[in-house]
This record gives C-alpha cells, sequence and structure tokens, in this order.
C-alpha cells in the first residue's frame, strides 16, 4: 500500500456531489471530517459523504451498506441501513426520490439530517452525558442448519466447510476462531493468531502475529491469494482533553462529553510466509461487528453503528433542565457525519493513509416502521479480484438496527424488530380494555447477493413475534421461511399465551409478502432450534417438555405439521446425519422442566408423519458452546461421528494410601468433582443407536475441533492437538500460547516472552 493516496477534489462545486448548501456532512458553521495533513480522503469527502472520483462520474450501482471498496476497482458494494424510531414523523425525511417495498429514499443531505436529528431526540431524553441509544443485540449462532431432502424422504448429512467450519447454508462459508487452508490451521485465541502446520505426524508452530495494541479480532476467514482476513472490533476513548469551564476563570475538570468510538477493525493478514506472517493493511470503519459470509470469493461482512454526538460538558450549578436543552441543542444542530459511518485505512504498519465519510446522505433509506438510532452496513468485496484495499465501494442504503443477519448463497437478509429489541409499542387502553403492549414484528429487508460488486435491495416484509437467531430464517427457491414467536414464553406458567409458527414470504412488487403460515406450535413455549430441509423444517420448543414438530413446506402456501414428538429435556442444535437421522444436541429435563444434564439425542425424521427417536445418550453434568453457537459443531459424514467440545464434571477419587479432604465422600474414596474440559465423539451405528465414540481432556478451554484429512485437529487457549477419529486419542501437540519466563511455575502470572 505505501503512501498511495487517493484522489479526490470533492471541494469542487463542479462535482456532482458537492454540497453547495453547507449543510450536507456538516451543516453551517459546522465541522466536517477532516483529511489529516498529507492524508487524503477516502471514499468521499468533508464536504459530502461518499464521493469519490469515480462515483462523480459514473452512475453508482446498488450496493450494500457498510465501508466501501477498492481504489482502482469496484470490488465492493455496500448496503446501509438506518433506523427510525416510533413517533418521528414521515415528514421528517423530506421528499424521497423513491419509495419501495415501505423503504424511503433521502434525496439530499438536509432531508436525512433532519429526519436523523429527530430520531436520535425521540430515541432517549438527553440529559448529563447525553442519550444512550438502543440498538438490537447481536445475534448469536444458534440452532439449525443447511437444506437437504423432502418431506418423508432419506435426508443426507451435513459435513463440515472447506475450512473446518459447521456452516448454515452449504457453500457459504463463515467467519471463526480456527479456520483451516489446506495442511495450515490458523487459530485467534485472544489478540494472536497462531499459523500451525497439521500435515505432519506431530502439528508445528510456523509462526504467528500478535495484532497491535487496542485492536480485538474475533474471527477469521481464508482469502484467496494466501491472505487471511481478521475481524474484529477496537475502541477509543474520545476528547481533546478538559476545557475551561465558562465564565470560571479557572480550569475545567471535565470535557465535552461524546461517546467513545467503537471501530470494525477489518485486517488483511499476509501468510505467504507462514514463519513471519504480516499485516498487510487495516480497514477501519466506525461501528460495531455483527457478522460476516464468504461465498464463491465474495465477502460480505456487516456491522452496525450509533451516532456520534458532541455534548456539552456538565457546568456546576446546572440544573437537569439546562443539561437536558444543551443536549438537545447539539443533537439538534448535529450534521450529518455523526449518524453516517466513517473509515479510516492504515498501512501494515498502522499509518493512516486516508479516511473520511463511507456513505453519502442519499446512500441511505428508512423503512415505515420505528428501527432505533442506528446504521447498519454491509461491506462486499470481491475478494478474487486480488485487490488490495476495501476503498472504492459506492453504497445504496437501508435501514434497521436489528443487528440479525441470515445469507443464503442467492440472498441475503437483515431483520429487526419494531421500536428495537428491548421495547414493544404501547396499545393504549380502549373502553374496559386495559392498556397493553402490542405484539412485537419483525421486520426483514432482502437483498440480492448473487453479484459480485453489489448487493441491490429487493424489498422488505414483517413476520410477527421475534426469531431465535439466524437459524430461524431459511431461503429456499426465493422464498424466505421464518421460524418466530408470539407472546411471551417468560411469563408465568398460568399466563403465558406464547406459541411459535413459521411464515413464508415470497419476494414481488418491490417488498416481502406473507403467502402461507402456520402456527400453534409449542404453546407456553419457545423455539429453541430449528433446522430446514428443502421442503421439510424441524422445530424444537421448550418450556418443560421438547417437543419436536415436523412441517411440510412443499405447498408454500399452505404448510403445514406432519408430525411431532414429545420428549422431555430439549435439542438447542440439531444436525443432519444421514439416512433420515436427526441428531439433537441440548440438555435432559425432568417433567417438571428442571435441566438434569448434557443430552444428545438421535431422531428418525425420514417418516414426517411418524418422527421417532433411537438413541439417548446422557453425557453427565455439563454443557457445550454448541447449544449457543452451531460452528463448534464437527461432523464427519464418513464415520458417523460428531465432535464436540464441552465441560464435563466428573467425581475425584482419593489415590490408594492418601488422606483426603473429601467434600462429599461417601467412603468409596470419592473426594469430590471437577469440572474438565473435553471433547466428545458420539457414533452413531446403522440403527441410529448413540455411543460415547471417544473423550479427550484438554489443557484448557476447547474452542474447536476441526477436520484436517483423515484426523481431528483440537484447538485450546493454549494448544493445538491431532487426534485420531478413532476413540479421540491423542497423536501429538503444540503450544501456541506465549510461554511464562523463565523461573515463572506454570499457571501462575507472568510477562508472555
Amino acid at each position: 500500500m505505501g503512501s498511495e493516496r487517493v484522489p479526490i477534489d470533492a471541494t469542487d462545486p463542479r462535482n456532482p456531489r458537492f454540497d453547495a448548501a453547507g449543510e450536507g456532512t456538516a451543516g453551517p458553521g459546522k465541522r466536517s471530517i477532516p483529511a489529516e495533513r498529507g492524508v487524503a480522503p477516502v471514499g468521499g469527502s468533508p464536504g459530502r459523504p461518499g464521493a469519490t472520483a469515480e462515483s462523480a462520474s459514473q452512475p453508482r450501482g446498488r450496493a450494500r451498506r457498510k465501508p466501501s471498496g477498492r481504489a482502482s476497482c469496484a470490488c465492493i458494494g455496500v448496503l446501509v441501513l438506518t433506523a427510525t424510531v416510533m413517533g418521528v414523523p414521515a415528514s421528517a425525511a423530506g421528499t424521497p426520490i423513491s419509495s419501495s417495498g415501505g423503504l424511503t429514499k433521502f434525496t439530499d443531505c438536509p432531508s436525512f439530517t433532519r429526519y436523523m436529528r429527530q430520531v436520535a431526540a425521540a430515541e432517549s431524553p438527553p440529559v448529563y452525558g447525553g442519550p444512550v441509544y438502543r440498538g438490537g443485540p447481536v445475534m448469536p449462532n444458534d440452532s439449525a442448519g443447511p437444506k437437504p431432502g423432502a418431506p418423508g424422504a432419506a435426508i443426507p448429512a451435513a459435513g463440515n466447510s472447506a475450512t473446518g467450519t459447521n456452516v448454515q447454508e452449504t457453500g457459504v462459508d463463515e467467519p471463526d476462531v480456527a479456520k483451516v487452508d489446506g495442511r495450515t490451521l490458523f487459530s485467534l485465541v485472544g489478540s494472536r493468531m497462531n499459523v500451525v502446520d497439521v500435515g505432519t505426524s506431530k502439528p508445528r508452530l510456523r509462526g504467528f502475529l500478535d495484532f497491535p495494541a487496542g485492536q480485538a479480532p474475533q474471527e477469521l476467514l481464508v482469502l484467496p491469494g494466501q491472505r487471511v482476513l481478521a475481524i474484529g472490533n477496537s475502541y477509543a476513548a474520545w476528547g481533546p482533553g478538559p476545557r475551561p469551564l465558562a465564565n470560571s476563570g479557572r480550569p475545567a475538570t471535565v470535557m465535552p462529553i461524546r461517546p467513545g468510538t467503537a471501530y470494525v477493525d477489518l485486517t488483511v493478514v499476509d501468510v505467504s510466509d507462514p514463519v513471519r506472517p504480516r499485516i498487510s493493511w487495516i480497514e477501519r470503519v466506525t461501528g460495531s461487528y455483527i457478522s460476516g459470509r464468504l461465498h464463491d470469493g465474495v465477502a460480505r461482512i456487516v456491522f452496525g453503528s450509533a451516532p456520534r454526538i458532541e455534548y456539552p460538558p456538565y457546568q456546576q450549578g446546572d440544573s437537569p433542565q439546562a443539561a437536558a436543552d444543551r443536549n438537545r441543542a447539539a443533537v439538534a444542530s448535529a450534521p450529518a457525519e455523526d449518524f453516517l459511518p466513517a473509515r479510516q485505512i492504515l498501512d501494515g504498519s498502522g499509518r493512516t493513509v486516508g479516511q473520511g465519510p463511507l456513505l453519502h446522505c442519499t446512500d441511505v433509506s428508512r423503512p415505515p416502521w420505528p428501527s432505533g438510532a442506528g446504521i447498519i452496513t454491509v461491506l462486499t468485496i470481491d475478494t478474487k479480484l486480488g485487490t488490495q484495499r476495501f476503498t472504492d465501494a459506492r453504497g445504496s442504503g437501508v435501514v434497521g438496527t436489528g443487528e440479525l443477519v441470515y445469507a443464503s448463497a442467492n440472498r441475503l437478509y437483515v431483520a429487526t424488530t419494531e421500536g428495537g429489541w428491548n421495547s414493544v409499542r404501547p396499545v393504549p387502553a380502549v373502553g374496559s380494555q386495559p392498556a397493553q403492549p402490542a405484539e412485537r414484528r419483525t421486520a426483514i429487508h432482502a437483498f440480492d447477493a448473487t453479484g459480485r460488486t453489489a448487493t441491490p435491495y429487493l424489498g422488505s416484509g414483517t413476520v410477527p413475534g421475534y426469531v431465535l437467531g439466524r437459524w430461524a430464517f431459511s431461503e429456499y427457491h426465493g422464498n424466505l421461511r421464518v421460524a418466530t414467536t408470539t407472546g411471551e414464553p417468560w411469563a408465568p406458567p398460568d399466563q403465558a399465551r406464547s406459541q411459535s409458527g413459521i411464515v413464508v414470504l415470497a419476494e414481488g412488487r418491490g417488498a416481502l409478502h406473507e403467502i402461507g403460515s402456520v402456527g400453534g406450535l409449542g404453546r407456553g413455549e419457545r423455539i429453541r432450534a430449528v433446522r430446514w430441509f428443502d421442503d421439510l423444517a424441524a422445530v424444537v420448543t421448550f418450556r418443560q417438555t421438547d417437543p419436536l414438530y415436523l412441517v411440510d413446506l412443499s405447498a408454500p402456501a399452505a404448510p403445514r405439521v406432519r408430525g411431532e414428538l414429545q420428549l422431555p429435556g430439549y435439542s438447542a442444535y440439531l444436525h443432519p446425519t444421514g439416512g433420515g437421522g436427526l441428531l439433537g444436541i441440548g440438555q435432559d429435563a425432568d417433567a417438571q422442566g428442571h435441566v438434569l444434564g448434557l443430552l444428545a439425542q438421535q431422531f428418525n425424521v425420514s417418516d414426517a408423519a411418524h418422527p421417532t427417536r433411537t438413541g439417548k445418550l446422557p453425557l453427565g453434568r455439563g454443557w457445550t458452546n454448541v447449544e449457543n453457537d452451531s460452528r463448534a459443531f464437527t461432523y464427519l459424514t464418513q464415520r458417523h461421528l460428531a465432535i464436540l467440545p464441552a465441560w464435563i464434571t466428573e467425581k475425584v477419587y482419593c489415590p490408594p494410601n492418601a488422606e483426603c479432604s473429601a467434600g462429599g465422600g461417601n467412603g468409596d474414596g470419592y473426594a469430590g468433582e471437577i469440572t474438565v474440559p473435553a471433547a466428545l465423539g458420539i457414533g452413531i451405528d446403522s440403527r441410529g443407536r448413540l455411543h460415547l465414540a471417544g473423550k479427550f481432556v484438554g489443557d484448557s478451554m476447547i474452542l474447536r475441533v476441526v477436520p484436517v484429512g483423515d484426523r481431528l485437529a483440537a484447538v485450546t487457549q493454549n494448544s493445538v492437538v491431532l487426534l485420531d477419529a478413532v476413540g479421540l486419542r491423542e497423536i501429538g501437540s503444540v503450544r501456541t500460547a506465549p510461554q511464562p519466563p523463565q523461573g515463572t511455575a506454570p499457571g501462575a502470572p507472568g510477562k508472555p516472552r
């Protein structure tokens, strides 16, 4: 990258994106994001976000939200989702240039700025320090999976991706903490990425990379060209330092209050020399990382951002009203740049070589329903082009702060709950009927993910209730199937009115329209797991028992429940094992719903009308992260072997001829219990019966167990261990955690060398 600059002259009035009105990114008398001395703006300008040399002269393609593309090639589409808040009048947005499927696109920066100011003011009444903006939670990677089979047919098994990750959709890779590329394993533990050769009898640590201080990489994607993309967050407190108090004649001990800035760091690492992996460049965008996907060499990274408004400091003697008035004034004069995400480009040494706004105001659209005050962005990168920076994207916008993303090979969906995930709209009292909260609805926006440089918006729709997570979605033949729960399953049993169901949405006329639905699943319960198989869905609900429902979706306009199986406990993750088999991982429970311990169950769903349980394997007291993150699960299709990392409770016995202090012994030498990190192998025979096929106890928490050829690699917080798939027997290991200083006892605090 070197000292290459991005040539943009956004101050030229001849530039069609130049905002002479002054209320574009900064507003009259306000600041705009400046370029540092010797640093060129990236992808936009101080005068008008999003203006690039290319976009000034060429029509902008419909793309995704979030940071931009690359210099010298339009390799990224950006899609932005901004959110509305209930109570903000539609007129706040100004005159739209277009409206489709409920989405309204802003025509200029003044209309965008007016609308976002009202959104921010209505979101939370500002008092000392400014408002706290609501946003949807980052949804976990919870239960469900790919698609094969049909109602009543044999459902094929699903294995891990080529990079070792258990993915939701076949062919759509997902970022993870451990990825395989041939004989090389990349693992991410803390702020260190390890490069391990797993192609020999004993694993060998080839090299490692410690990321710069302040960065918090979370996940990895393997890119073409011997590159790895590390995705994560960083954070910077904001403030120029203390300012004098007005008319006080003495220094202040307070500063103007502005939320600290969260960043998404997209770090491209060159691993062509595995001994010395190095950072090529970093794309840093304001916001928080949500999710990412990689399909056919096109990466789509999704993140969300909140307003960054500067609030005046509290002054001694201030009344709450005076402080609130000043903060409201700050919101009322906030420029567009305070609502739009910004970005920086850093070279391998961490030097800023470009910065500026990410999007133009007219790249943003809004829905008619309340969604919060943030902006969600999707960055689309064609990694096969061999480009070096993600800075030439043209954005098209959309709306929402739900922060839930599902992607198939053809579509990308962004979902948000109206009014935010933490609130519901009130229903006023009518006659003798008391006021009650309205039922939540989940808004869903669909985008075309078939292109390599852009992700056009297709339409929006809503479904009643809320969703489990990304596994609640499945796209099939252009229709989106959504599993939802309505009501409040957490209410006392005698008051619980919740139920679950599946809604089928079809694309048409710029919107997502409901064409079919089925409800009444798990009354008084909530969805715990979903799995989709072409025209068949398996849905697990739970409160005290574990109903497994099989829903026939072969007629999208008339889905129906084909079969049901009632069992104690629940499955939080479902995985197809072949021949109509379905493995459930979750917890056993008694008749009252009290959890008893980790449980694996095997179901036969080849006859959708009569599902049966063919195997049950209690695994003892413990838990597995597979319940919350399906990427932690591994299935070897040829061996009919499932592997899950877990924490298992084991009894400790007093050694012979030793005196032990038993914490619950009963005279048979039993001294107590410990919880150990273990990888458990679950074998499935031809009749669907389950057996414990191996157990490996790690030296620390086991993060992943991934396939590497005909063996397995267990990634712990301290080591990488090669395992024989037969019995999970250890073959060899290598320590990857920093060694403690010499003379330091193992486990004692010490500074890594």
